[in-house]
């Protein structure tokens, strides 16, 4: 797989755990932590896109 591709997948993958988690959580702390992986994954594609 190329690299590019590679990092583009687990950013997917992190954004989508991300979404499940802030549509299924009642619990604050949780739909921060959800909120956490969707930014993480919008700055992963960040980087994957500057290299």
């Amino acid at each position: 797989m190329d690299s590019l591709q590679s990092y583009l997948f687990l950013s997917v993958v992190l954004f989508c755990l991300g979404l499940y988690g802030v549509m299924t959580r009642r619990n604050g702390v949780a739909i921060l932590m959800g909120i956490e992986l969707i930014l993480n994954s919008a700055n992963l594609n960040l980087v994957a896109f500057n290299r």
